[in-house]
């Protein structure tokens, strides 16, 4: 590190100041916003055979509940999307029930 003051930086007028995005940028997968659309808006249930979670391919319980805990929010977020964007009615929530032998998310209106 430098001792000289000119080497180590300058002073910016306040409005040269250039601040970045905080936070999480969300990224939003087509595919699944419209399976979700479709199948709520027609009052029945979406299978989603790509994101299911499959016990046997983790190595404890706590990472199994992990990647359910982690596949739900990415379900529920675009979920929230698609009421945010009017898709869906204004104060829809969603239902996930999990099969229990595919591992297979299955998403609803919660009734």
């Amino acid at each position: 590190m430098t001792s000289n003051a000119d080497d180590l930086g300058g002073i910016i007028d306040l409005g040269d100041v250039v601040k970045g995005r905080r936070g999480a940028v969300a990224e939003r997968i087509p595919a699944l916003m419209s399976l979700l659309a479709k199948a709520c808006n027609s009052g029945k249930a979406v299978a989603l055979h790509g994101m299911a979670v499959i016990r046997s391919t983790f190595d404890t319980d706590d990472a199994f509940r992990n990647e359910r805990q982690r596949v739900a929010a990415v379900i529920r977020a675009h979920f929230d999307a698609l009421v945010a964007d009017g898709t869906l009615p204004a104060g829809s929530r969603c239902s996930i029930n999990w099969h229990p032998e595919s591992g297979v998310p299955q998403v609803q209106l919660r009734p």
